[in-house]
């Protein structure tokens, strides 16, 4: 049986700089808070003493929470947490508590985000784009469109799960 702890350090969380209603730089921002939750563990009384290993069709919620600490408001604020290696990106599960939140995924470690990333495909000999199955994004993205007030909060999460064991299916 394959298990895996729950690491917070797979979520390596990037907040990119934002502009502060002076139009002054802030710098990097460090006002975020990643969490982890095994949502499968946490659903099932007799999992309670192994919530923190990760066993084959666990599901993990991943919750990061950015809190704007500064006395002005800021905009421009992007963070970044890769889904972590070993686990698949659950579809639709990308969400923020804020409506003016875009999120993006990306299916080459980052270097590149769309909300809907396509692949290419040989079908019949002929190149073709088709959307990237979500089980194969590798980093997903939060851009907020507008302001952060001072001490303001934006909470984005996705949900991850690691493949059931050989043979299973692994939902998509």
């Amino acid at each position: 049986m394959r298990r895996i702890s729950l690491l917070l350090a797979a979520a390596v969380v990037i907040v990119s700089a934002a502009r502060v209603a002076d139009g002054q730089q802030a710098g990097p921002q460090r006002e975020l808070v990643a969490t982890a939750e095994n949502v499968t563990a946490a659903k099932s009384p007799s999992r309670r003493s192994s919530a923190n290993a990760v066993q084959p069709g666990d599901t993990v919620r991943y919750r990061l929470t950015f809190t704007n600490l500064r006395p002005d408001s800021v905009q421009n604020v992007q963070f970044t947490d890769p889904v972590p290696a070993g686990l698949r990106y659950v579809a639709g599960s990308a969400r923020a508590n804020r409506p003016n939140v875009l999120v993006e995924f990306s299916i080459d470690s980052g270097r590149t985000y769309s909300e809907r990333p396509e692949v290419e495909v040989v079908i019949d000999g002929r190149k073709e784009r088709r959307p990237a199955p979500p089980g194969s994004y590798t980093n997903v993205r939060w851009s907020v469109r507008g302001w952060i007030r001072s001490n303001a909060q934006v909470t984005a999460e996705f949900d991850a799960q690691l493949p059931a064991a050989t043979g299973a299916a692994v939902p998509q």
